[in-house]
């Protein structure tokens, strides 16, 4: 019996070999944007060293949270205030660590 239990002991405590590591997984499709949430003119669009905002959109430079110890970021957008509607579609809307009112 105590040779069994040895045997027994012996065989669950053997070292083999490890398991392979998992296979990676495929990055996820990119999902598209829902209608209506095109950036490429206004409302944030990435204008950078390069302010190509189209009209009536201008490059907008500001500082986030962090203030003016953090990097400055720069964005395409419609300023606006109660004297200045915003587009139709778009309402005016106060950023507070990012561009300040502007329509989105």
């Amino acid at each position: 019996m105590k040779l069994a239990l040895a045997l027994l002991l012996a065989a669950a405590c053997s070292s083999a070999p490890p398991p392979p590591p998992p296979a990676p997984t495929p990055a996820p499709e990119p999902t598209p944007a829902p209608a209506g949430s095109d950036t490429s003119q206004t409302g944030g669009a990435k204008c950078g060293d390069k302010p190509a905002c189209e009209a009536p959109a201008t490059c907008v430079d500001y500082y986030g949270i962090a203030g003016a110890r953090g990097p400055q970021f720069h964005s395409c957008e419609i300023k606006c205030d109660p004297s200045t509607p915003c587009p139709t579609g778009k309402t005016c809307r106060t950023i507070a660590d990012g561009p300040g009112s502007v329509c989105r």
